[in-house]
């Protein structure tokens, strides 16, 4: 069975970009552009690996990756952003967040993290 993985990127050209790489991996793979959406597809499905944006409209990532963990205990998340300072100070804090790549990021090292999560 695939490993299931939720990207959450309120950027539509890094979601399609994301969800074919990850679906020629061999994942299974459901995109959100905002926190509700995400949070619609997380209700009735958890996952098994959340790649969350830090800046997503109305509430950011790390806000959204409290709320994976609230469902989930053990759901991995992984944050990607173009705001590298901003994000590494957030990250270095907060529990809820695993893994971390600053935007634009190498896929080689991108599908090693996701491979540690989730083995499809």
């Amino acid at each position: 069975m695939a490993g299931y993985i939720l990207v959450v990127d309120d950027e539509p050209g890094i979601r399609h970009m994301l969800q074919l790489v990850l679906a020629e991996e061999g994942f299974e793979v459901e995109t959100a552009g905002s926190v509700p959406e995400a949070l619609e597809k997380l209700v009735p499905a958890p996952v098994d690996l959340a790649i969350v944006d830090l800046l997503l409209p109305g509430v950011n990532g790390l806000e959204l990756a409290e709320a994976v963990r609230m469902l989930d205990p053990g759901t991995p998340v992984m944050l990607i952003t173009a705001y590298g300072t901003v994000a590494f100070e957030s990250i270095t804090s907060h529990p809820a967040i695993d893994f971390y790549l600053h935007k634009p990021f190498d896929l080689d090292r991108f599908l090693e993290l996701v491979h540690l999560c989730v083995t499809p």
